[in-house]
């Protein structure tokens, strides 16, 4: 194998496929990038559990294919200049070369680098892309992490004729809802995963499933992940049927409160009267802070406490001007609503 390329194009696709290499163990040939020359310039990484594929054009004078072991292709590439780079096979030697600089690294067999799964043999997820931008962000700050029933760390695709995304910590449940639909299924997609997505989403992609894998790909990108293997939650049965309670509030002004109250507290104690909210530092340490805003509510007097990170979640990700905050009692779970968007949270104990 021998190509030509300038630096700036190889480097950000270095970039972008490093974060899927093996990071710990150096003698596995998944933390190798596969580089594979033929009409264009494909580079391959993954550690099995996730993968990107990234395809570019190159000068191609002699095709073939490498490994290279991606942290210290990504180091070279960073030190050389803004100006082509050589690479080329020689026997089991990689020479890396620019000008005056010349790099010479080992490889491994790289007919044994892992197939990707194969999007042909997949189902085809009816969605834009637009929407499912905006249901994985919304939902993402409501995964959890490192919990014991591994599915918690992931989010739930509820494929079906009006599909669900939904995501919980166990103290919140996040659910965003879409008419979108395809092959009726429930898949669980890794939160590390969804992170990823996020990055690389782009508005032409395609999005495939099955009961193993998710992929999205276009014609120069495909992106692959392993599923969760779990049963996740009930999350319907959480959902309240109905509040006594729903105020239509104003988001910058309420979060501007609960944020001045978050210096000292992150528990928040919050008083909803006819005239006016107050929010309260809610904790036991010797430091007090309060603050309110004006409104007229159909409340005469309402006081529920909650970790304010859970709101501030909620209200970070959602574009309108105004939320619904929806009660029952003040000891039992709320909710937080934005058009198809919702967010139930479990409140504590005063």
């Amino acid at each position: 194998m021998h190509i030509k390329i300038q630096k700036p194009v190889f480097e950000s696709i270095v970039n972008q496929i490093v974060p899927f290499t093996e990071k710990k163990d150096n003698t596995q040939i998944t933390s190798h990038v596969l580089i594979i020359a033929n009409e264009n310039l494909i580079l391959k990484a993954t550690d099995k559990e996730i993968g990107l594929k990234i395809k570019t054009d190159a000068q191609i004078l002699e095709k073939g294919k490498i490994t290279i072991n991606a942290k210290k292709l990504s180091d070279i590439i960073k030190a050389l200049q803004n100006k082509e780079i050589e690479i080329k096979k020689e026997e089991d030697t990689i020479i890396i070369t620019q000008e005056n600089s010349i790099y010479k690294l080992s490889t491994f067999n790289a007919e044994e680098f892992p197939e990707f799964p194969n999007p042909n043999d997949l189902n085809k997820f009816e969605t834009d892309n637009e929407t499912f931008s905006d249901a994985i962000k919304k939902i993402f700050p409501v995964i959890d992490t490192n919990n014991p029933k591994y599915e918690l760390n992931g989010a739930l695709f509820d494929i079906k004729e009006n599909t669900n995304f939904v995501s919980t910590d166990t103290r919140r449940l996040a659910l965003y809802k879409t008419n979108k639909a395809g092959k009726e299924t429930k898949i669980i997609v890794p939160k590390r995963s969804i992170s990823e997505i996020k990055r690389i989403l782009q508005n032409d992609m395609e999005i495939f499933y099955d009961e193993v894998y998710l992929i999205l790909k276009n014609e120069n990108t495909l992106f692959f992940t392993k599923l969760i293997n779990g049963k996740y939650p009930a999350y319907e049965k959480i959902i309240p049927k109905e509040f006594k309670h729903s105020l239509n509030l104003p988001k910058n002004e309420f979060l501007s409160h609960l944020k001045q109250i978050s210096i000292i507290s992150t528990e928040v104690k919050i008083t909803i009267k006819k005239d006016k909210i107050v929010f309260e530092s809610f904790s036991d340490e010797n430091m007090e802070a309060k603050t309110s805003f004006n409104i007229n509510t159909e409340i005469e007097n309402f006081t529920f406490a909650v970790n304010s990170k859970y709101i501030t979640d909620f209200l970070n990700v959602i574009n309108s001007e105004n939320f619904y905050l929806n009660l029952n009692e003040p000891n039992i779970p709320f909710e937080l609503k934005d058009e198809n968007f919702i967010t139930i949270v479990m409140p504590l104990n005063i």
